[in-house]
């Protein structure tokens, strides 16, 4: 019997605390009670908690020792020139604007290389602050050489209590990480794909609905099963590191089981569909059909859940030899709307069928010289730093000198701690800023008052300050998965109570921590206004922005769907074969930005600017995710068609050439309104309503009449015309299926009627859902104003 999910996540997220406390206890034994070269060695016991709370968090053996080799390679840029810089100056010459200038000049080199991991970047970034900040504090008394390496030997001892955790009590192994989430993944969607098909040929709309809530909750812990298996298969591949040179047609688990989830969105899709309108019931015949086809898939999906996460492909073993003679599907599966939802339902799972089948394995490999010329590319590529490099690397240098030269004005012997609270907070991408930073100062303020607390109760033992830790650590595990204070808070929180009970000889903790609070303080607000000053964009801009340009992309992919029925169907030679795989990838990625833009947003704060309207657009990512999966299923099926199509004999020309002008038609009509859209939600849209009221209001002289601006508004679809286009569209289906009725190969036959089927449902629907979104930006635009 499975555990109950609330004590899965509690069993998980105290196992992290645990390997975290295991961690900082080595560290703490180490530089407390080690022998006596260990502890003149690590003459920074705080970077070195630092630098195991970067690597451990909730990661696994895999994730650790990679990120130890990024410590390692941060290690490495920043001994080589701090030694020479500190060896060229001198420690007497040595003030607190060089050290900020140095500060600046070390972090532009680190982080402007794209190849450089952030890891490698957050490491080298403390490091620069401590050697340099270390030599102005020090003064004459700095040895230029064990000083770096005093910071180098803190980092390896983080580093090395961090792998040494990992393997206590046992390995925590992304391997096993994976393959217990693709077998509860397999699971899931076995019991989901029971729930559709159940739901499909219920006769009760009650029946119908009460399936298809049970169907959403799993779906969405389904989506939580793959957000895990991304985050560890990267690590998968440090544990077994020669795996991927084995196996050079290795594919990720994660992007594997997405193509299942596509066609389980599909199936989710089509049942949602029966619980909006009155159905008819399902033939026996179906029913039957539908029965073998859940005992076939069960089993693939069964074979999924043990093949998982090493195999390349899944192999599959057809245990039913009545499999092969497939039944021929009734004629009106595609006419109505009831039979278009079922053969929609029918194509998600000859789909889902074909991504589980088992693929005949191709060892060829493929010719030396043009993989390496596109690695040798791909490399020189990593090596040429963007616009967006040249930003970040800006952005690290400023913060981090203006911190350390406001850090040591303030107070000299505290400045570390202004350079530090920044240093481990750096990310490539965008992020809340404020946000960011208003969880950090509370972090800290929470564990410096923590920490305050249980000096005070423990001081006289060192063993029970560090057993205080205990409670607070599992704590801050606990925090880092809250949507206030998420990862930056948490990390603040544990390091500000670690500085003060994990460590001696730093004085007063009163005074400390009122200390490092205030340079920590410091150090945000610098990283704060060098944000906002070369990033001034909002987020809420930028969400709108991305809306648009989702609009356009969804356009672009309509026209590359009509390409494909061109270059295929007409078999026009002018007409170059789309990449239909590309623009999937680049549509994805562009309805992915606009997630991250509105989730940004919905942090920031509004300011003395109109509130965000987060749940609008959360609305319009939902819409635009769904617009976006029904032009994947028609890119399929239209693919799927030709194939069939052009084995059926000479008689395919005609037809094809009927479908793709309705498709094309179709395109046509949804473009135009898809423009206005992308149009609307432009952030110069206000230029050209200036620009339209002007032409409005401008005086007819002869006439002597004025014009009055009309308003802004967005053309909706014709109902009439697209009714037409779908009747015409039906009519020709029906024409394709009544031209091959007496077919010998059923198998094809059939295929044609769900692709048929399938796209027809989805011009449907993809009418609903762009009416819907019409809706919504026309909302949104008078909520905006």
């Amino acid at each position: 019997m499975a555990a109950p999910r609330t004590v899965v996540v509690w069993r998980r997220r105290l196992g992290a605390a645990m390997r975290i406390v295991f961690a900082y206890g080595i560290i703490g034994y180490a530089t407390l009670y080690g022998p006596m070269w260990i502890r003149e060695s690590v003459s920074y016991s705080a970077f070195s908690y630092l630098t195991a709370t970067l690597i451990v968090s909730e990661a696994t053996l895999g994730d650790t020792v990679r990120e130890t080799w990024h410590a390692i390679v941060g290690t490495c840029l920043v001994m080589g020139p701090s030694i020479l810089s500190l060896r060229l100056i001198g420690q007497v010459q040595f003030t607190t604007n060089m050290a900020a200038v140095l500060v600046a000049v070390g972090a532009f080199w680190v982080a402007f290389p794209e190849s450089v991991p952030l890891m490698s970047k957050r490491i080298a970034f403390g490091q620069l602050v401590i050697v340099y900040v270390g030599t102005v504090i020090k003064g004459a008394t700095t040895d230029v050489v064990m000083h770096p390496l005093g910071v180098a030997a803190s980092t390896g001892l983080g580093a090395f209590a961090s792998v040494i955790a990992m393997l206590l009590p046992f390995p925590h192994l992304a391997a096993c990480e994976v393959t217990k989430r693709c077998e509860e993944y397999a699971e899931n969607a076995i019991d989901r794909m029971n729930l559709y098909m159940k739901g499909m040929v219920a006769e009760e709309s009650s029946t119908v609905l009460e399936l298809a809530a049970e169907a959403k909750l799993l779906s969405e812990s389904a989506a939580k099963l793959l957000r895990i298996i991304r985050k560890y298969q990267d690590g998968m591949m440090w544990e077994v590191p020669h795996w991927r040179l084995l196996r050079p047609d290795f594919k990720n688990p994660a992007e594997r089981l997405q193509e299942v989830e596509v066609s389980l969105r599909g199936m989710e899709m089509a049942l949602t569909s029966r619980t909006q309108k009155a159905h008819d019931a399902v033939d026996q015949e179906l029913k039957e059909e539908f029965q073998v086809m859940a005992r076939n898939l069960t089993q693939k999906l069964e074979q999924i859940q043990t093949s998982l996460p090493f195999s390349s492909k899944v192999r599959v073993q057809n245990t039913n030899d009545d499999c092969s003679d497939e039944k021929p599907l009734p004629l009106n599966i595609c006419n109505t709307q009831h039979h278009r939802s079922l053969s929609f339902f029918l194509f998600c799972i000859k789909y889902l069928n074909k991504e589980s089948q088992s693929v005949p394995q191709n060892h060829e490999k493929p010719e030396a010289g043009g993989v390496e010329n596109n690695n040798i590319i791909k490399w020189i590529r990593r090596l040429l730093p963007g616009h967006n490099s040249l930003v970040f690397a800006i952005k690290c240098s400023l913060s981090l000198g203006l911190a350390v030269l406001l850090g040591l004005t303030y107070k000299k012997e505290r400045g570390y701690w202004a350079g530090l609270a920044i240093a481990v907070s750096f990310v490539r991408k965008r992020q809340a800023t404020f946000w960011a930073s208003n969880a950090r100062i509370q972090g800290t303020a929470l564990g410096s008052i923590y920490g305050v607390i249980g000096y005070f109760i423990c001081h006289r033992y060192t063993s029970l300050k560090l057993a205080f830790l205990l409670p607070w650590i599992v704590f801050t595990t606990l925090l880092r998965h809250s949507k206030m204070y998420g990862e930056a808070g948490s990390i603040s929180a544990v390091v500000a109570a670690l500085l003060l009970l994990g460590r001696a000889g730093y004085g007063t903790p009163t005074e400390f921590a009122i200390a490092r609070s205030a340079e920590a303080c410091i150090g945000l607000f610098c990283f704060v206004l060098v944000e906002v000053l070369l990033q001034p964009e909002r987020a809420t801009s930028l969400s709108k922005e991305q809306l648009s340009r989702c609009f356009g992309t969804i356009n672009q992919f309509m026209g590359i769907i009509v390409t494909l029925c061109l270059s295929h169907m007409k078999l026009d030679s002018a007409v170059p074969e789309p990449s239909v795989q590309e623009e999937k990838v680049k549509l994805k990625a562009e309805i992915n930005q606009l997630r991250v833009f509105v989730e940004e947003a919905k942090a920031e704060p509004n300011f003395w600017f109109v509130p965000f309207q987060g749940d609008s657009y959360n609305s319009l990512h939902r819409s635009i995710t769904k617009i976006a999966d029904m032009l994947f299923f028609i890119a399929s099926a239209v693919e799927l068609l030709n194939q069939e199509m052009q084995k059926s004999g000479e008689g395919w020309r005609d037809n094809q050439e009927q479908i793709s002008i309705d498709i094309e038609l179709f395109k046509n009509k949804i473009s135009t309104c898809m423009e206005y859209l992308e149009e609307a939600t432009s952030t110069d849209r206000s230029q050209h309503e200036q620009k339209d009221k002007q032409k409005a209001d401008s005086t007819d002289l002869e006439l002597g009449k004025q014009h009055t601006s009309s308003k802004y508004k967005i053309p909706t679809i014709d109902d009439e015309e697209i009714e037409n286009i779908l009747i015409t569209f039906l009519q020709h289906a029906r024409d394709v299926t009544n031209s091959y009725q007496a077919a010998q190969n059923p198998e094809v036959r059939n295929k044609m009627l769900l692709s048929l089927g399938c796209i027809g449902y989805c011009m449907a629907s993809l009418v609903t859902e762009v009416r819907e979104v019409e809706t919504l930006v026309i909302e949104l635009v008078r909520k905006q104003k």
